[in-house]
């Protein structure tokens, strides 16, 4: 089990941040933190049709340091997610974490799709699990695992937050909140 892609957006589906984590991210980081281009504030999940030309391939490409296919995964947890919450299918209970934990909410290829939601902001990660495991102990240890992560990521959010140059609803562009998240992805991924 590896973290290999995280997605924070807001509640209208304006991504945050996005980040992909595979071997293969060293190589988008060249970019800088967010690339050359950028993408105007809800354009990524803004095509809720899945159509997209050549040229604005280009631009979410450079956009985020995540490589297409996360992207495209990611979107569709993020519509998944925004589905369950509309009709009603996930309700905070517990307290902590696991209030804000609604879990498992995609699976394709060999990857699943967790989300984490608060007032304002879903987190959503994409695990690659190349041995799928029968045992409840496993699952409910990886589980901890990703709820861990979460509340973690979301603590850095919130102090990110606190810095009073961020703006609460943009992309997150703090090379500290980057960093922060990176370090939480390796230790997570075991590096």
């Amino acid at each position: 089990m590896s973290l290999s892609a995280l997605a924070i957006v807001g509640r209208h589906r304006t991504p945050f941040y996005m980040r992909d984590f595979t071997i293969d991210a060293d190589n988008l980081s060249s970019f800088g933190i967010y690339g050359q281009g950028g993408l105007s504030e809800g354009e990524f999940f803004g095509d809720h049709f899945g159509i997209a030309d050549d040229e604005a391939l280009e631009k979410t490409s450079s956009a985020w340091p995540c490589n297409l296919h996360h992207q495209f995964l990611l979107q569709a947890a993020c519509n998944q997610l925004e589905e369950a919450l509309r009709e009603g299918r996930w309700r905070p209970n517990g307290s902590g974490a696991d209030a804000c934990w609604v879990g498992s909410v995609m699976t394709s290829d060999n990857y699943k799709a967790f989300a984490y939601v608060t007032t304002n902001v879903r987190y959503i990660s994409l695990i690659e699990d190349e041995i799928a495991s029968d045992n409840p102990q496993v699952l409910k240890s990886h589980d901890n695992d990703l709820k861990n992560l979460f509340a973690n990521i979301h603590r850095l959010y919130t102090d990110h937050l606190l810095n009073p140059f961020a703006s609460p609803n943009s992309k997150i562009t703090s090379k500290r909140f980057d960093l922060g998240v990176i370090h939480l992805a390796d230790k997570f991924n075991g590096r």
